[in-house]
């Protein structure tokens, strides 16, 4: 059976592939965000985007945020419970890893909360620094999760606003806007942080 490329196109293709995808229910989005934090090069605002357009605003809010939320703990706990040991033990030998235990062990909950609500900032490298260090876990998931619960909210609001902008064009300035904002914001708090120097 030969695929019609033209169908790619075809809006009413598009349709029943949403119908056909949000048949399937909450597993599929919660799975995407979930899998996301084990692969970082998977672009997470486009799963968000993915999720909202396909579940609606407020099933595919939560499952992204809780399967990225479960995701960068899974991660953080990997590195805590079988990777720091290896690490504590030979980082004396590796200045770069030595420095950037130093760089983790004196940073506050807030420092965490921030960086994780920027989209720019590479959670994954939080959650295998903080992870390989001494700080607290529980500091830390408290942390991560409030942030990422902000950072997919702003998603979840620039997807909404995708979706309206047929209607109200005034959704694509102000998320314009917003984007940029974050940007810069991220950019500078990154290089403040010291995050970008991991």
């Amino acid at each position: 059976m030969n695929f019609d490329w033209q169908q790619l196109t075809d809006l009413q293709f598009w349709l029943e592939v949403k119908e056909q995808l949000a048949a399937i229910g909450p597993l599929l989005p919660f799975l995407l965000a979930y899998i996301e934090s084990f692969f970082p090069m998977l672009p997470l605002f486009v799963i968000v985007l993915f999720n909202v357009t396909v579940y609606g605003n407020l099933v595919g809010f939560l499952t992204s945020a809780l399967g990225n939320i479960l995701g960068s703990i899974t991660v953080f706990m990997f590195f805590r419970l079988f990777i720091r040991p290896s690490v504590v033990k030979y980082a004396d030998r590796h200045p770069r890893i030595q420095q950037s235990l130093h760089w983790v062990s004196k940073q506050r909950p807030s420092v965490i909360f921030y960086l994780a609500a920027l989209p720019l900032t590479p959670s994954s490298l939080l959650n295998m620094f903080f992870g390989c260090s001494g700080f607290s876990s529980r500091s830390y998931i408290l942390a991560i999760s409030s942030g990422k619960m902000i950072m997919i909210s702003m998603m979840v609001f620039f997807g909404y606003s995708i979706n309206e902008i047929s209607e109200n064009p005034l959704f694509l300035i102000v998320s314009v806007l917003g984007f940029c904002f974050v940007y810069f914001v991220s950019s500078w708090f990154n290089k403040r942080s010291g995050v970008d120097k991991l």
